[in-house]
């Protein structure tokens, strides 16, 4: 939750201080700079991006139990993103797209490794804000993230159990949900055309849920990414 905080603050600086910063009082510093809103680029853009992302499952009980019995704590992502402009006169951008995410963790307990992993596909859809400054620029973006979960195995003593089979005996009715949603939200640099972003996914709907609270959890994960911009 801290994480989450700070980067919610870190955006809302972030927007304020740009719309701050190019509706200022001083046109001609502002336009010595490339600063002013009516030189900034309205123009649509696309990206291509990889990501890292440490991943927590947050149980509501017993959460270090749960998360050795399931330890899902990684994920790699590879994806496309397009922003279609909103406006011909202000910099506000629609960015959508798809990424193919790879999840893993594994846990080692007296000799016995536990694994899991999980293939996904991600439609992250978004509003942003692209504040130009010369040859750079900072993009916060607020939106929702849905997820399609197509497979997923845990391993324990070199048996698979499909995670999602909930008519598999081992997993039964702890089997994770197919289909999550979530808000997505965090700030972009970009130089030119090289991209850094980090910012913070957290689905409020269910990715286990047994039904009698012993076993509920939800994931978050924070978002490194690094792209190209085109």
């Amino acid at each position: 939750m801290k994480k989450l905080f700070f980067l919610v603050i870190a955006c809302v600086v972030a927007s304020t201080a740009s719309a701050q910063f190019v509706n200022s009082g001083n046109a001609n510093v502002a336009a010595k700079s490339g600063t002013s809103l009516s030189s900034m680029s309205t123009d649509d853009y696309n990206r291509f991006y990889v990501g890292y992302n440490p991943t927590k499952i947050n149980w509501e009980d017993d959460q270090e139990d749960n998360e050795e019995g399931f330890p899902l704590t990684q994920s790699l992502t590879a994806g496309y993103l397009h922003a279609s402009s909103l406006s011909s006169s202000v910099p506000l951008f629609l960015e959508y797209g798809a990424n193919f995410q790879y999840s893993f963790g594994k846990e080692s307990n007296d000799g016995d490794d536990l694994t899991v992993n999980m293939y996904s596909v991600n439609v992250p859809i978004s509003l942003a804000f692209k504040a130009q400054f010369n040859d750079v620029s900072l993009t916060p973006y607020l939106g929702v993230n849905f997820r399609v979960n197509a497979a997923g195995t845990l391993t324990y003593d070199d048996e698979d159990t499909n995670i999602f089979d909930d008519s598999d005996k081992e997993a039964g009715d702890n089997a994770a949900k197919r289909f999550q949603a979530g808000i997505n939200f965090g700030v972009g640099l970009s130089y030119k055309a090289i991209y850094l972003g980090v910012g913070y996914l957290s689905d409020f709907s269910k990715f286990i849920d047994n039904n009698d609270d012993d076993n509920v959890g939800k994931m978050g994960a924070v978002t490194l990414t690094v792209g190209i911009n085109f």
